[in-house]
């Protein structure tokens, strides 16, 4: 099965992320997007930091987790 992808952020009045868009337009609390991404919610990745950054677990076969991506360069939504 394949997961959601997160198209949009929304960030708080400090510029931190605070919110995801999935292509569903689900919206997500952060903390509520870091959870459903360590279940295997999202398609591919597995874990979003503070930062929003985020992995893909154990991607190149090495065992060890490939970092992607800043959530960061998506769109923002209102």
């Amino acid at each position: 099965m394949i997961g959601e992808k997160i198209v949009a952020i929304q960030k708080d009045d400090a510029g931190n992320i605070s919110k995801i868009k999935t292509h569903t337009g689900r919206i997500l609390g952060i903390e509520e997007a870091k959870r459903f991404a360590a279940k295997g919610g999202f398609d591919s990745l597995t874990s979003i930091d503070e930062e929003g950054n985020w992995y893909i677990e154990r991607s190149a076969g090495d065992g060890k987790p490939e970092i992607g991506g800043n959530l960061t360069i998506l769109p923002e939504f209102e």
